[in-house]
């Protein structure tokens, strides 16, 4: 039998490998059935966009939209600097680079792939780096209401100073459908399958039994819902996670394939928009070890803020691009997730460095 677990780690650790053998594949795919895609726009279009919510979809299932309350109260400097970051530095500084791609479509993208918010599977690096789950929770699902307005907004004006027509309320739909949709669906499909589920298993004896140490009849229901709601989600995250690897990769060589010819005429593009990526994962990094330092942000909060300022759900941004504007708008979104793995990555290893500068010892709060 399939071992659903170590085929999910095993993609994880090897998903940047993976990410550049597909573009390498879907470059010379692309470059030479150029006709076909130009033939095809309207069906490579709706294939890009069911991709991308496939995409999205495992992530949402996954939101624990319930888990906001507490740490809305307590963490309120943590969230303020994360939106801050989020939608203010990082789009702003995404403009300047946008201006000089020398493509004004490809430079709308840029500003989309740089706007959206993180997805759910984001809080995974955060659990990687022992950060806090339950603030990179509410990060995530506050990034995504703010999106919904703020995201339109930085295209629609992107677009105005490079004269692109982009009405605000054709990029507000884009958005509605790349992120309300699935997240309206996920969370139907959690409350049905798992949220009930979890319900009716903790009304029963041996679900109690399950999640008690000693004495079951002296536990809270609530208490032991939530601990079987997670032996749930363990049991399904492996299945989820490939879900997801599998639609990203086939979503980037679609995209790639799609625009195979313009980035093999003119690679400085690529190079380009990944290179300003680098420069813009630099800026956020420093600004949230400058706030947590200046404002005494623990290790496992800085943690929980970096990873969900770091990190972009780039298939809402496909999605958004290809509604909006056209696939090529897209491209940034298809190459960016070459490297924010790494980046992710990196900055996890760099957990001890990290600690050091914010004064703490040990492993973490």
């Amino acid at each position: 039998m399939v071992n659903a677990a170590r085929i999910a780690a095993h993609i994880k650790k090897y998903l940047i490998v993976y990410v550049i053998l597909v573009i390498l594949i879907a470059l010379p795919i692309g470059y030479y059935n150029a006709s076909y895609f130009k033939a095809h726009k309207e069906m490579i279009k709706n294939v890009i966009l069911c991709l991308a919510i496939g995409t999205l979809l495992p992530s949402m299932i996954q939101l624990r939209s319930e888990k906001m309350g507490g740490e809305l109260r307590y963490k309120l400097k943590e969230i303020i600097v994360a939106m801050i970051i989020i939608f203010i530095i990082t789009p702003l500084v995404a403009m300047l680079f946008a201006s000089h791609l020398g493509n004004n479509i490809i430079g709308v993208g840029y500003i989309a792939a740089n706007s959206v918010p993180a997805s759910s599977a984001s809080v995974a690096y955060v659990m990687l780096a022992g950060g806090n789950i339950e603030l990179a929770t509410v990060l995530v699902i506050l990034s995504i209401l703010i999106a919904l307005f703020a995201a339109p907004t930085y295209v629609a004006l992107y677009a105005q100073t490079v004269h692109i027509s982009l009405p605000i309320t054709v990029l507000a739909e884009s958005v509605a459908i790349a992120l309300l949709l699935p997240l309206i669906l996920g969370q139907i499909i959690r409350y049905c399958f798992i949220t009930r589920k979890a319900k009716k298993l903790a009304q029963t004896s041996k679900g109690r039994l399950e999640c008690a140490s000693k004495n079951a009849s002296d536990v809270d229901d609530r208490v032991v819902k939530e601990c079987i709601e997670n032996k749930i989600m363990k049991r399904i995250k492996p299945y989820l996670s490939i879900w997801t690897a599998t639609f990203m990769l086939a979503l980037i060589g679609v995209l790639i394939a799609n625009k195979a010819g313009l980035l093999i005429k003119n690679p400085g593009i690529a190079l380009y928009i990944i290179s300003a990526q680098l420069v813009i994962y630099a800026i956020v990094i420093l600004s949230i070890i400058t706030a947590s330092k200046v404002l005494n942000i623990g290790y496992r909060d800085h943690m929980a803020m970096a990873f969900i300022s770091l990190t972009k759900n780039e298939s809402v941004a496909a999605t958004m691009a290809v509604l909006a504007i056209g696939p090529t708008a897209a491209l940034p979104a298809a190459l960016i997730p070459a490297i924010q793995p790494l980046v992710a990555t990196l900055y996890i290893s760099m957990a001890p460095a990290v600690k050091r500068i914010l004064g703490e010892k040990g492993s973490g709060q």
